[in-house]
């Protein structure tokens, strides 16, 4: 089966041991998850023109000096998300909430611990340890996961050397 690939970005906006996530609302489909802050490129946008809108629209924060961290999959049933992912340290404004999520801080080791997370943030876990800001680490990663974001298999390459 073929599956739709929809093309978007992560911004994963850290400082310190704090990552700004969004919380989904009441009503969503995916009520009560944290996820990080991103979306779909639209035609004619560059990846980053992406992540600081889509950062912008969902938290209320303007973001600059993204930095280009790799590439990250996510492959579910029925469909292929692939996203460019970016970090970045630097803002202002502080979250705030939308019609659609709640956005805040939280503690990286907090924010793991949580039941309701998207695949994506699992991210965090393996590539902040490794240096996810550092300027010289860079990713490819693969997650396959279930329709409730139950991870059945992951693949990891650091700077073209695969990890698992």
């Amino acid at each position: 089966m073929n599956k739709p690939i929809r093309k978007a970005v992560r911004c994963y906006l850290i400082k310190g041991n704090k990552v700004v996530v969004t919380k989904y609302k009441i009503g969503n489909r995916k009520e009560g998850y944290y996820e990080i802050p991103g979306g779909k490129i639209e035609n004619g946008e560059l990846p980053e023109q992406t992540a600081i809108r889509e950062m912008k629209e969902e938290t209320g924060i303007d973001i600059r000096n993204l930095k280009y961290r790799g590439n990250m999959i996510i492959e579910y049933p029925n469909r292929v998300l692939d996203f460019v992912v970016f970090v970045c340290d630097e803002c202002e404004g502080e979250p705030q909430e939308t019609e659609e999520n709640e956005s805040l801080w939280i503690d990286i080791q907090e924010l793991l611990q949580k039941e309701k997370i998207l695949s994506n943030i699992m991210i965090l876990d393996r590539f902040f340890i490794k240096g996810l800001l550092d300027r010289n680490v860079n990713f490819n990663m693969y997650i396959k996961v279930d329709e409730d974001e139950t991870i059945l298999e992951t693949r990891y390459m650091y700077n073209k050397e695969e990890l698992n």
